[in-house]
């Protein structure tokens, strides 16, 4: 007959051995930031960011995104014990530390450091966002994630609009930014590389033609102004043709990103 309080003592030694190696393996996980902390914070600026070639990453959702995309990672943090646990490559750190590092007013528990990508040559197809000195991180940001959602690959900017990996656009791309061609340049070798390739650019602007009555070309780079200036001359002259958002109130235009996506819809339903 079994001895039923020694099979229970062998039980309870079994689950704390079991919970004590699951402790020791989180512990090994946990250490404070130290000399990580310095450069994960000086990524909120963007020299640091150029002079390192890195990024950050905040919010589950978007961290997994960024771990399955083909961004390089660098580092990885959390504060979700559980999480860490079933993430090799994660390191647990505390909430005081996140606290520290994140670019957040309120921080999440996971934040990655991702290497930035150089900006390639990209053969285009199909239509082309084309943005001219967006300045709003969350502008840029939101027309990126808008692009994707109507079917674009490529966005195209000057290389005076905010920058891609500032972490409001980043984290207002939702997860976009991994997934589309996003690339930068001079605006004379836009213009030459988008007439290389075949497109008509039409620009929003105020006294264009009619968005519902135009009829586009396949292959369409649309081009977005900057929020105070509008289209900067010397890419103005270089349109093919100008298009407006009709409206029927009193303001005085539409922000920016409300336009791109008003526009990029009917350029779908088109398609």
């Amino acid at each position: 007959m079994v001895d039923r309080r020694s099979l229970w003592v062998t039980l309870s030694c079994s689950a704390i051995l079991l919970r004590k190696a699951q402790f020791e393996n989180l512990f090994a996980k946990m250490r404070p930031l130290k000399k990580d902390t310095r450069l994960v914070k000086s990524l909120h600026q963007k020299k640091f960011r150029q002079e390192y070639g890195l990024f950050i990453v905040e919010g589950l959702k978007m961290v997994e995104e960024a771990m399955n995309s083909s961004f390089e990672p660098v580092a990885l943090y959390s504060t979700d014990d559980d999480w860490v646990e079933r993430t090799p490559t994660a390191m647990r750190i505390t909430n005081q530390e996140m606290d520290m590092i994140s670019a957040l007013s309120s921080p999440s528990k996971h934040l990655i450091v991702l290497k930035q990508k150089s900006s390639k040559d990209i053969q285009l197809n199909g239509h082309v966002l084309v943005l001219d000195g967006i300045s709003d991180p969350g502008n840029l940001g939101t027309m990126i994630r808008t692009a994707e959602w109507f079917g674009f690959r490529y966005v195209l900017c000057t290389n005076d609009c905010v920058e891609l990996y500032n972490p409001k656009t980043v984290q207002s791309t939702m997860g976009s930014l991994f997934r589309m061609n996003v690339r930068y340049d001079q605006t004379p070798d836009l213009v030459s590389n988008l007439a290389i390739q075949g497109y008509e650019l039409v620009g929003a602007e105020m006294n264009g033609e009619n968005v519902y009555h135009m009829k586009f070309a396949a292959k369409t780079a649309m081009v977005i102004g900057s929020e105070s200036h509008g289209i900067r001359p010397e890419l103005k002259e270089k349109l093919n043709r100008s298009l407006t958002i009709p409206g029927g109130g009193g303001a005085e235009s539409l922000n920016a990103s409300i336009a791109a996506a008003v526009i990029m819809s009917e350029l779908a339903r088109r398609s």
